[in-house]
């Protein structure tokens, strides 16, 4: 005799569906209780911002030399390189550092004069080597690389010029190898920081308009990031010199790297005014699960005044309050009041 049902679930397809239910709601509690904390976060740091709104000036904070507070900046940037280098490494991933900031080096400009060879030193004794652009760039007239007189950031040809001797380096490594792999249910939802599908064209205020596209993910690309992955793949990671105002998506250096390096998937996760502790936050929250078999990290001579207090709550990336040590709060008040 045959039995009829009529609509009726057998168990096992009603506890399948009881358990999926179940993650759902959790999925959706844990969702609502982060933005919670997002917004939480938000007004602490609106608070924050509104008692301190002054950012000091370029090369301001380093005008002397060394000084107390500056050697406490520096001491963050140097903690906070030593981590993101091992938690890079800890994946097998190769570290390359660049040295690579928009304009020529000026002795008389004190970023240039004490920071960059703090910087150079902190990294090289680390065990990596940094490789600096800025003899490339002083062999070139540098306004044929850059957006001078109206900005020195790099022009189409001045992208082409850094990725071509990138590929050297990338080079130099072969045999780089992330050897982590992540669950798809450990993925976060997008990579990178940008709005995901974002398309509009911006000029940053100097009229040098720039298509900026990204992908579902928040990165600036074409395509999705698919996994496993089927090559090898290059992750850049810096300010604004790897992000690349003023230059459309087909021309930024992670996009011109990629037309040298075809055997590779070449992408960068970069943003304006970022420094260790930005590319540390990031790499935490969502890089690292791209797999990156080498990663290129930009430095340049802004990275440790970055960590002044009020460059982090105002430019940087995570959203979370940065409170003023007391060498911070004493030269703000004698400073800006």
């Amino acid at each position: 005799m045959v039995s009829l049902q009529f609509g009726c679930k057998n168990d096992g397809q009603a506890n399948k569906e009881t358990s999926e239910n179940k993650a759902a709601a959790i999925k959706e509690s844990k969702e609502e209780a982060l933005d919670k904390i997002i917004v939480e976060n938000r007004k602490k740091l609106d608070k924050v911002n509104e008692q301190y709104p002054r950012l000091p000036l370029d090369g301001e904070l380093c005008a002397n030399g060394d000084n107390p507070l500056y050697s406490e900046l520096k001491q963050r940037y140097k903690n906070q390189f030593i981590t993101l280098k091992q938690s890079i490494e800890s994946t097998g991933a190769k570290v390359i550092v660049v040295m690579l900031a928009p304009g020529l080096y000026d002795k008389n400009n004190p970023r240039d004069k004490y920071t960059i060879p703090f910087i150079r030193s902190t990294i090289e004794a680390t065990g990596l080597e940094v490789f600096d652009f800025n003899p490339i760039f002083a062999a070139q007239d540098y306004k044929q690389i850059s957006f001078l007189p109206k900005d020195a950031h790099f022009s189409k040809k001045g992208t082409k010029l850094i990725a071509d001797n990138l590929v050297n380096l990338v080079k130099k490594y072969p045999d780089a190898a992330c050897k982590v792999t992540y669950k798809d249910s450990e993925r976060p939802e997008t990579f990178g920081d940008l709005p995901p599908n974002d398309d509009e064209v911006l000029d940053g205020g100097k009229d040098l308009p720039y298509h900026v596209k990204a992908n579902s993910q928040g990165l600036r690309l074409d395509h999705d990031l698919t996994f496993p992955k089927k090559k090898k793949r290059i992750l850049l990671m810096g300010d604004s010199g790897i992000y690349g105002p003023f230059v459309d998506n087909d021309y930024t250096i992670a996009a011109m790297l990629q037309q040298d390096l075809p055997d590779y998937e070449v992408y960068a996760a970069a943003g304006i005014n970022w420094t260790v502790d930005d590319f540390l936050s990031l790499w935490n929250d969502k890089t690292k699960y791209t797999e990156p078999d080498i990663v290129i990290l930009s430095a340049n001579g802004t990275d440790v005044e970055d960590y002044f207090f009020t460059n982090r709550n105002h430019r940087g990336r995570s959203g979370i309050a940065v409170y003023p040590s007391a060498l911070e709060e004493k030269y703000y008040h004698e400073t800006y009041k």
